[in-house]
This record gives C-alpha cells, structure tokens and sequence, in this order.
C-alpha cells in the first residue's frame, strides 16, 4: 500500500513541507502537519499529492513535479481521469529523474522550461 502524503510550500518562508494534509485548520486555513505535531501554514496552490514512486536519485515524486525519463522531453506529473480509469501518468519502462516541479518557476513556459533543464535536447 502507498504512503499518503502531501507536499505544499509555507507562507512563512516559500520552503517546501512534507506530511498530513489538513484543510480546515482553525489558524492556518490550509496546513500540512509534518512528523505528526508541527502545522505549517501552506499556499493552497502548491498543494500536491506524493505519488508512491520515488526516482532514480531516491527523490520522492509529487504531483505537479516534472520528471526527465529519457523519452523526448520531460514530462509533468499529472492526475488523470479516463473513462473509469484514474492515476498519476508516469512512464515506468524508462529511468526517471525529478528535474524541478510547475511552483518553483511560476513565470517560465513549459518550452522554457525544459530549455534550462533539459540541456540534452
């Protein structure tokens, strides 16, 4: 069975928090609790969800992470719905490597994106 957990970034410093996601904490509206006692407030759009895969590095791999796997250019980590089937799209047959995710360069294209990293192309 896959651990669940979230990722979202702080309010009070932009850093990135791991653990519990609560949403409707009386203080902090949106929070993560991390190792079971500490609540951070987080920005709501940046929650994203751990996807139970790790990549080649031993990173874990979140929702909205954009991952080098050896094809033509990264891929983002999304949730999809079809027809009756739901799930993270990930291509398992090739290595993966987390190359950065779609918060931490809000302002850069997707094209932009892969030009700073993914100097292979």
């Amino acid at each position: 069975m896959r651990q669940i957990k979230f990722r979202a970034k702080r309010l009070d410093n932009g850093q990135w928090v791991t653990g519990d996601l609560l949403t409707h904490h009386p203080h902090h509206g949106t929070a993560i609790l991390e190792h079971g006692c500490i609540n951070y407030a987080v920005d709501p759009e940046t929650v994203s969800q751990y996807t139970g895969k790790d990549d080649d590095l031993g990173n874990e791999i979140y929702e909205g992470d954009i991952v080098d796997n050896d094809l033509e250019k990264p891929s983002l980590v999304k949730w999809y719905v079809l027809d009756d089937q739901q799930g993270y799209w990930l291509n398992l047959d090739n290595s993966l490597k987390v190359v950065g995710n779609k918060w931490d360069n809000p302002d850069m294209t997707y094209d932009e994106f892969i030009d700073k990293y993914n100097p292979k192309l």
